[in-house]
């Protein structure tokens, strides 16, 4: 196994303390697995192996959790020569004197092993002729499990100087006192090993199954593993060519319901085989109900018996809206939940929850699980309540099939919005609108409080079909609300936030962000009490058009409101979702992705990050390609790109087809990117934004190919196209980006708009004009300096180069220095005596060739300018490229700065 220490491992060393670690799972899955991360106690063992005065170290975890990966690790990898006795302690031979190290007594004669010392002489005068100089490690699995006799003589062993340790255990406590001792005296170190995190979990998955892993299908094995490593192994071997399979280069997840694994549910029922009969069947009705309200958990059994199954670590007490009692890990009440018959589940249900108020009391998706689990049928209110519930936790796949059962989607307009949602949100456009088809019926004589929710939901599917009829459906939808009488006040209330919300997102989805910002505020002029997602939906639209708009200090602030609302409030899956893409547009565009990025835990390392859709993954590359290098954004766009080729709900493909090929054309692969455009070409229903950045990328792609004239006419097009919309963010990012390839024809248009645009990068953007339309070097460098400030290392180079060839066209060589010193200081990566200073090797015509090439002139257009031949200018091309170093006009326009003026 190779180290591989990019996990954050949550190891710690601790001080003597009591532990009461819960019963660990012991499932009869491989003892080796890929070793991923926790590189930091790697070499905290390692020190704690070698320091003088030391013994050794416990780990100590659930099993599973990569105990023994970590000392086969250290030993393996240990710079001294070692001497390793391996020992495992056995709870069913705890009794028999010596068990756990017969091995070692084999020799001995019968009389010998009657005497503690004489044993202890014979096994340290064993061990020293083994060892032969190198130092002895035991390396003891499940300590606490040892035999007395056992555990006396290693800690007899480690006491005399004859042997270090290095031991695991799920619960120390419960380990021999000597052993205790050691760690209590400080020569024996302990570490607690947590399960993997999702970012770990995501890497080892990796490793598993050696090619990345998309965002949907990690968040899937961490789910199921609860980020156990055994468990999560189990997990990559069910789904495996089956919920995930290879697409393109990575392991995505495809729609559906995955059950729990049979390897997890037999390995989990050893968790209960030792308790006693009342509390196995607590157990087992807390795992099939999820939770269980403690008046009617304590209704089912005695307060001795869950006090034990809580002290035991097994069970505990949440604090919600009611207390209620549920396993502590869920992997573990799944687990228990999945291996339980069909006609025990059935006798469970019949005799605690049939015919009582319990199922009322019940998680529905829960309940109807357990219903179907022991074959009785699932009244229809159940199965409204537990699709509801599936959709706001994000769970769309299982949404659908509560929804599809018995066909209730056909007779129950409310069963059928959820239905249509479902398929919606997990991208299966195709079934949902044929179930939109089947649910009109559905809308005639239906109230409004029925009504309106299905028109809604027809609202988003037709946009995202490309179909027509959006604004009449919602047409409809005002007038049903306002002729239905016999509404309540609330329910018309929180309908009518519904509908004007539902208004602005389709605003925002076609780009009319002044009429979302309208639409919103009206609310607030109206004073409408919002619930919490909708309140998030709401100021998320008016944050997004605040900033495309002219309002961007203001949309910061509120977008800060936003994101921190999200860390704390219970939100709905979709809302949580669309926010966090939104958010994430509003901090990168306007130049402010590090106050966001912390805002939204959303920095480098941050585990949770890994748990977002492909989508959120999508504008997190595009953030990483803006501000870091194409390969970091490659890492996060590919694996997002062949996720969102299986569901795509949304409609974000063609702009991460966009942002992968511009990245190869930046890496100058023109023909890795080629394969992407009948990817990026957008489509009816695509949301502005995504077709607006993608043309942008396109045209940067285009101007990295040897055409940036073209390409700068394009953008500059496309900034007073954004500008007549209103979109003035866009407009700032099209004329600069114009700029940067060269084009000072827009340079009056951009010093305008950036006037008027507020934040860091309308700041950025007004500087670099500035320095370029009066060919002031130290402008440009407060330009390059305001780059770097905020983390846009590419605007940042660019503003370098053309800092760097203004000194020069100056004629000073002192301020050319000084420049040089700036920029080395300001930006470490770039080289300012690098591939930019080597222009000064140039010949003068040689330098004029080069930018008549770099302006995007064929060689038949320069010998016609130079009134030379083709092959003259040809063999200068050749010279041009030999001293520069470079292979392509792609790279030799890199170093050229923007022409000023």
């Amino acid at each position: 196994m190779a180290a591989n220490g990019q996990g954050v491992s949550r190891a710690r060393s601790t001080a003597p303390q009591r532990s009461s670690a819960g019963p660990g799972l012991t499932p009869a899955l491989d003892d080796a697995f890929p070793f991923v991360g926790r590189a930091d106690v790697l070499a905290a063992v390692e020190a704690a192996l070698s320091t003088p005065g030391s013994v050794g170290a416990v780990l100590v975890g659930e099993a599973g959790v990569g105990k023994t990966a970590v000392v086969q690790q250290v030993l393996a990898s240990s710079a001294e020569p070692l001497y390793v006795v391996r020992i495992r302690g056995s709870r069913g031979f705890r009794d028999q004197a010596y068990r756990s190290v017969n091995f070692l007594l084999s020799e001995l004669e019968g009389d010998v092993v009657e005497h503690p010392v004489m044993v202890l002489r014979a096994v340290g005068d064993y061990l020293n002729q083994q060892a032969r100089g190198r130092r002895a490690v035991l390396a003891v699995d499940n300590v606490e499990y040892l035999d007395a006799s056992s555990a006396a003589l290693i800690g007899q062993l480690v006491l005399g100087g004859t042997a270090s340790v290095l031991l695991t255990s799920q619960d120390f406590a419960s380990a021999d006192p000597q052993l205790a001792g050691l760690w209590r005296d400080g020569s024996l170190h302990r570490f607690d090993l947590a399960p993997f995190d999702a970012l770990e979990a995501r890497d080892f998955a990796a490793a598993e199954l050696q090619g990345p892993v998309s965002a949907e299908a990690a968040a899937l094995l961490y789910r199921m593993s609860g980020g156990n490593a055994r468990l999560l192994q189990a997990s990559i071997r069910a789904v495996r060519g089956r919920s995930v399979v290879l697409h393109g280069r990575t392991w995505v997840l495809l729609p559906g319901v995955v059950p729990v694994p049979t390897e997890i549910a037999e390995a989990v029922q050893l968790v209960l085989e030792d308790l006693p009969p009342a509390q196995q069947e607590i157990a087992h009705v807390i795992a099939l109900a999820g939770q269980l309200p403690l008046p009617v958990a304590r209704s089912i059994a005695s307060s001795a018996d869950l006090d034990a199954l809580q002290s035991g670590g097994l069970l505990a007490v949440r604090h919600r809206e009611q207390e209620g009692i549920e396993f502590r890990d869920p992997v573990i009440g799944a687990g228990i939940a999945a291996s339980l018959s069909a006609q025990h589940a059935g006798d469970l249900y019949g005799r605690w929850v049939d015919g009582t108020a319990t199922g009322d009391l019940l998680d529905p998706e829960r309940h109807a699980e357990w219903l179907l689990k022991c074959q009785r049928p699932v009244p229809p209110a159940l199965l409204l309540a537990a699709a509801r519930s599936a959709n706001r936790a994000g769970r769309f796949g299982a949404a659908a099939e509560y929804a599809g059962l018995g066909d209730a989607y056909r007779s129950s307009a409310a069963v059928a919005v959820e239905r249509l949602r479902a398929l919606t949100f997990v991208g299966r456009f195709e079934d949902a609108g044929n179930g939109l088809l089947l649910a009109a019926p559905l809308l005639d004589g239906a109230s409004a409080a029925e009504a309106v929710p299905l028109l809604l939901a027809g609202v988003f599917l037709r946009h995202r079909l490309g179909l027509g009829g959006v604004e009449g459906a919602l047409d409809e939808a005002e007038e049903r609300l306002e002729s239905d009488a016999g509404l309540g006040s609330e329910d018309r209330a929180r309908l009518r936030a519904d509908v004007v919300i539902a208004r602005a997102e389709i605003a925002s989805l076609l780009g009319r962000f002044a009429e979302a910002r309208d639409l919103v505020l009206s609310l607030r002029t109206a004073g409408a009490l919002l619930g919490t997602d909708q309140g998030i939906a709401a100021d998320v639209l008016l944050a997004e058009a605040w900033a495309m708009l002219e309002n961007q200090l203001d949309a910061l602030q509120l977008a800060d409101a936003v994101a921190d609302r999200l860390q704390e409030l219970d939100v709905a899956a979709r809302t949580r979702e669309l926010a966090y893409l939104r958010l994430i547009a509003i901090y990168s565009a306007t130049g402010c992705w590090g106050q966001g990025a912390h805002r939204l835990r959303l920095t480098d390392g941050d585990s949770g990050a890994v748990l977002h859709s492909s989508a959120v993954q999508l504008a997190l590359g595009l953030v990483r390609g803006r501000y870091g290098t194409p390969a970091e954004a490659l890492a996060v766009l590919a694996p997002a790109f062949d996720q969102l080729r299986v569901g795509d709900p949304q409609r974000v493909l063609p702009l991460a087809a966009s942002a992968i090929a511009y990245c190869y054309s930046v890496g100058d692969d023109i023909k890795a990117a080629i394969p992407l455009l009948v990817h990026a070409e957008p489509t009816a229903g695509d949301p502005w934004l995504v077709r607006r950045i993608a043309s942008q990328l396109q045209l940067l792609s285009v101007g990295l190919r040897e055409a940036k004239p073209d390409a700068a006419r394009q953008l500059q097009a496309l900034g007073r196209s954004d500008a007549e919309r209103g979109a003035s963010l866009f407009a700032l990012s099209a004329f600069t980006s114009a700029v940067r390839l060269g084009s000072s024809g827009v340079l009056a248009e951009l010093s305008d708009i950036a006037a008027r645009v507020q934040g860091p990068y309308a700041l950025l953007c007004e500087t670099f004009a500035k320095g370029v339309n009066h060919r002031d070097a130290e402008v440009l460098l407060q330009a390059m300096d305001l780059a770097a400030e905020g983390g846009d290392q590419n605007f940042g180079r660019d503003a370098a180069r053309s800092a760097l060839h203004a000194a020069r066209a100056a004629g000073d060589k002192t301020t050319v220095r000084e420049v040089q010193q700036r920029v080395r200081r300001v930006l470490a990566d770039l080289d300012p005596d690098g591939p930019a200073s080597r222009l000064d090797c140039l010949t003068p015509r040689e330098a004029e060739i080069a930018q008549l090439a770099v302006g995007g002139l064929m060689n038949r257009e320069i010998a016609e300018v130079m009134c030379v031949s083709v092959r003259t200018i040809e063999g200068h091309l050749y010279q041009i490229y030999s001293k520069l170093h470079v292979s392509s006009r792609s790279q030799l326009a890199e170093l050229f700065p923007a022409p000023l003026g």
